[in-house]
């Protein structure tokens, strides 16, 4: 597709890959709604990319129906997902709680599986549509301290292979992308504390054309699944 025919939803579109996103998108000439929990720092990075900020925890049902409801109004042929709101905390078994555990799948997983759902059944009647998951290349090989944020992307990646073969039929193209890591505020937010900029890492920026490559491709093909690492980090 085109990247000016983008009608875009980005999830976690305050910071990070989702904004970084969503601005490349818009100055492709498309739209993008972007959407997060917190109200001020998203009307402010909506302000910013020149998107139109949606408050949503996609963690609740409700808001995420809503969400995608409020963005199928705001953008009237909307055509992309960019399934991108998650998080990270990180501990050992030993010391990981059930509370903890399933507060990452529900807004990882879960989160993700109701943001798709709502959305495929627009994209269903449009006979068309987009569905990037932002995973990890934590989804694909396990860390000591990773066990919630790793099975919370495992188990996004096998959500995406079973959509892959339900919606393709429908036109719509389900693909995913596992960043490595990305210097954002990911990590300070995980509680490991803020870590000086390494130009040898990746930036958010990287996974924007990363995604905006993979939509780019002419709609008679996709790209199911890709990585992005740093070449040669120090």
């Amino acid at each position: 597709m085109e990247l000016s025919e983008i009608q875009a939803l980005v999830t976690g579109g305050s910071s990070g890959i989702g904004k970084a996103t969503a601005k490349a998108i818009i100055e492709a000439g498309g739209e993008a709604v972007i959407a997060a929990r917190s109200k001020d720092k998203l009307q402010n990075a909506a302000d910013e990319i020149g998107a139109t900020a949606i408050q949503c925890d996609v963690s609740v049902e409700s808001n995420v129906i809503d969400l995608v409801d409020q963005t199928i109004d705001e953008l009237d042929g909307y055509n992309v997902l960019i399934n991108n709101a998650g998080y990270g905390e990180f501990s050992k078994l030993v010391n990981l709680s059930a509370k903890d555990f399933e507060e990452q799948l529900k807004t990882n997983t879960i989160g993700a599986m109701m943001v798709a759902r709502e959305s495929a059944k627009y994209f269903i009647q449009k006979d068309y549509g987009n569905i990037i998951n932002v995973s990890s290349t934590a989804g694909k090989r396990g860390f000591e301290g990773g066990t919630a944020y790793v099975a919370s992307k495992f188990a996004l990646g096998g959500m995406t292979e079973c959509w892959r073969d339900e919606l393709r039929g429908h036109n719509i193209r389900v693909m995913q992308i596992n960043p490595s890591e990305v210097q954002t505020r990911f990590s300070k937010n995980a509680g490991r504390g803020s870590r000086p900029f390494n130009e040898t890492k990746l930036i958010a920026d990287d996974i924007a054309d990363a995604i905006c490559n993979m939509l780019s491709l002419a709609d008679r093909g996709f790209i199911p699944e890709t990585s992005v690492w740093a070449t040669n980090p120090r």
